[in-house]
């Protein structure tokens, strides 16, 4: 793209630059781990309101 006689640009934008985009996957990673992290505790610890293993509040065990 340059000639060797052409100095490079100060300032300039240089498109090869990463200038933030790792952070920005690591950000992005966290949150989609985040996501899995509570999708599984949602489904390993979630009882729904029908399970018969469930029992209101104040309701004796009748073993």
């Amino acid at each position: 793209m340059h000639d060797s006689q052409t100095p490079a640009r100060a300032g300039g934008y240089i498109p090869f630059k990463q200038e933030g985009w790792g952070i920005a996957l690591f950000i992005c990673l966290l949150a989609v781990g985040s996501a899995a992290t509570a999708f599984y505790v949602h489904k390993t610890t979630y009882k729904p309101p029908t399970d018969v293993r469930s029992h209101a509040v104040g309701d004796r065990a009748s073993h």
